[in-house]
């Protein structure tokens, strides 16, 4: 429960001075309206081929997201941050005279498409060329061909010097109403999110028959998928050698019923069905996808029907373990009696997990049909808790709630692994907590050095509002709030474009193996005002950065035996 702690805020302030790209939200289709919604975390930078020096400039200096390429453009698709990192260089003033800016929407069925510099128009008869023409110098606009199939239409691209984005210059014409037609080239990827085969009834990640009901993961795939991430799935077992995990499976696992990581048993098929839900992998071919296809699934068994002495000392071993063996998120589908001993242990992975910087930890709220959270996702203030909702957006009956709850996420008839070696359905807020640790997953691989509190509020403040379900009217850290629906639906997409890009490491001394990623790291004594001035020792371990750019300060210190690597 983590409803009163101060916000994380992301504010991005984009500021340009050149081709204002308006807020036209649709086009023409057969003379009638087509909506869209304006992505306003992305923009569409289109470079003439023959200017490479700036195309080298923009992909010295920020993330190319996606690429689309003609004979005469490239244009780069970059978030409106890293644009805002290009309007502050130096060369930007001689760059920006030279590329075409256009924007990324959404359909009406949340399907993103985005503007290149041209359009189609078609003529209504050969003799209305000259009609074409003039519109093309009125607007500033340049035919570049003739289609040689189809001679009524024609390409138009608009350029450096048109006072209109190309939405606004296709529909002119139509309005004009001279012409058959006049459509923007919207460019898309493939409809198909995954190649699973059975991706389409996984409807907590693509919601086809109720749109938006989902946790919005198809979109946040294309920058991150959990990878270098580790997820311990802490429960009754994980079916080592199902089909569908074992790619993803980490090579070392605990037994905590045992204490032992020489044996490993499985007590259930509960934590076979959880760890697909984070982390199953994904275009593989086989099954299912899981929200973190690319995350590492750390096993940690134990018996959940309590039927065993010692079971919290049991948990609490699980839990101690994976933070001694730097896992980075805990994924908790279980309740237990109340316990100090475990509250210990909850705090400890706080405390002393991922280095210091808290490891991020997800329960369960419990199938009471209650107005409480059950123990232990209600212990701490810093334990995501989450509910359960159904295909529709509303509250699961049986999903407990109340004051400690954090967000819900789907919980009702999932599909995921089973231990027979395929998949099944199965429903609790067991099943939604697993959605919520895969989206920690995908925050971490854009930021690593991200702290539990920041991936906390990154998670509940872009959680998405249930339509048509309870006031959110309580007013707590991460903006309005409900005892049903905590601050909303976990939502993948807008957590992980709202994760702040960069990194940096200061008064701090890293050991052991350590993967540093974000698309740009510091690293010394004063490369922050936000921590405490310190230097910085590297080593001893295996030390990877992983970041478009790095700055590494002469008051860091790299010990003989460290092995550092930088990768762009």
């Amino acid at each position: 429960m983590i409803y009163r702690r101060l916000l994380f805020t992301i504010i991005i302030v984009i500021s340009c001075s050149i081709h204002v790209i308006a807020q036209t939200d649709y086009y023409f289709y057969k003379g009638k309206k087509v909506p869209l919604i304006i992505n306003n975390n992305k923009i569409c930078v289109s470079i003439p081929k023959d200017n490479k020096d700036v195309s080298d400039r923009i992909r010295a200096n920020v993330q190319i997201l996606d690429t689309i390429r003609d004979e005469t453009y490239d244009t780069f698709i970059i978030s409106r941050s890293d644009f805002k990192k290009l309007t502050a260089l130096d060369s930007w003033e001689d760059d920006s005279k030279s590329v075409i800016l256009t924007s990324s929407y959404y359909t009406k069925n949340n399907k993103e498409v985005f503007a290149s510099p041209y359009f189609y128009v078609k003529l209504k008869k050969e003799e209305d060329m000259d009609l074409l023409t003039s519109y093309a110098e009125k607007y500033r606009l340049n035919i570049v061909k003739q289609d040689s199939y189809m001679p009524l239409w024609y390409i138009l691209a608009v350029t450096k010097d048109c006072d209109k984005n190309v939405l606004e210059c296709a529909n002119s014409l139509w309005e004009s109403g001279y012409f058959a037609a006049s459509e923007p080239d919207l460019c898309a990827k493939d409809l198909t999110y995954s190649n699973d085969p059975f991706y389409n009834q996984q409807w907590g990640l693509h919601n086809s028959v109720h749109p938006n009901i989902d946790i919005s993961v198809d979109s946040a795939w294309p920058y991150a998928t959990g990878r270098n991430i580790k997820i311990a799935i802490i429960d009754d077992g994980v079916f080592l050698y199902h089909k569908d995990l074992e790619s993803n499976i980490a090579s070392l696992y605990y037994d905590a019923l045992y204490n032992t990581t020489t044996y490993y048993g499985v007590y259930g098929g509960h934590g076979t069905h959880c760890a697909g839900i984070a982390a199953a992998v994904k275009d593989n071919g086989k099954l299912i996808a899981g929200v973190a296809p690319d995350a590492t699934i750390v096993p940690i068994s134990n018996r959940t029907d309590l039927m065993s002495s010692l079971s919290s000392e049991k948990w609490a071993n699980g839990i101690n373990w994976a933070v001694v063996h730097d896992v980075d998120v805990l994924s908790c589908s279980w309740g237990a009696y109340s316990i100090g001993l475990l509250d210990d242990a909850i705090q400890n992975a706080f405390t002393n997990g991922r280095q210091g910087k808290g490891c991020v930890v997800v329960f369960a709220t419990g199938n009471d049909s209650i107005n409480s959270v059950s123990y232990p996702a209600n212990s701490n203030e810093k334990i995501l808790a989450v509910g359960a909702i159904d295909s529709t957006g509303v509250r699961a009956p049986f999903s407990n709630y109340g004051m400690e709850l954090d967000l819900v996420a789907p919980g009702v008839h999932i599909l995921s692994t089973v231990l027979n070696d395929t998949i099944g359905y199965n429903t609790g807020t067991s099943m939604a907590c697993p959605h919520v640790a895969g989206v920690a997953a995908l925050i971490l691989e854009r930021n690593s050095e991200l702290t539990v509190d920041q991936v906390n509020s990154i998670i509940c403040s872009n959680a998405k509002k249930v339509p048509n379900q309870n006031v959110y009217t309580e007013s707590n850290s991460y903006g309005s709030w409900d005892e049903q629906y905590g601050y909303g639906l976990v939502n993948a997409y807008n957590s992980v474009i709202n994760t702040p890009g960069d990194a940096y490491i200061q008064n701090e001394t890293i050991e052991r193996t350590r993967i540093i990623t974000a698309d740009s790291v510091y690293v010394g004594t004063n490369v922050t005002d936000t921590k405490p001035y310190g230097d910085v020792t590297l080593g001893q371990g295996d030390i990877t950065i992983k970041a478009g750019y790095v700055e590494i300060k002469e008051s860091t210190t790299v010990p003989l035996g460290t092995t550092l690597t930088i990768e762009n």
